[in-house]
């Protein structure tokens, strides 16, 4: 049972801290995205609710550094990846099969 939690509680860690990969990874694959679009993807995919607070700001992150770019669709803010954030997304896929490796390996 405590083995439970605690794998939990790392699978719920990594999501959180590859938001951004996974935002980025969604926009790409389904075109413009909500906040709530992405919310509501995390917790289908992955099984857990994540703060609207940590998706929001990653988003804005995301759209300051040119990633993202975001634009109003009747009431609600969507979003869709820009060139330079499909390179960046391109940049994380070759640095995650270094990091998968590197622990494969250990």
């Amino acid at each position: 049972m405590q083995e439970n939690t605690v794998l939990r509680k790392g699978h719920n860690s990594v999501v959180k801290r590859f938001v951004d990969a996974i935002i980025l990874g969604q926009l790409t694959k389904k075109g413009p995205l909500s906040g709530y679009d992405i919310i509501y993807f995390i917790n289908q995919k992955f099984n857990m609710m994540i703060s609207p607070g940590k998706v929001y700001s990653a988003l804005y992150a995301l759209e300051r550094k040119g990633l993202i770019q975001g634009s109003f669709d009747s009431k609600k803010r969507t979003y869709t990846i820009t060139e330079q954030g499909a390179k960046a997304l391109e940049e994380i896929a070759k640095e995650s099969e270094a990091v998968l490796y590197y622990i494969t390996s250990i």
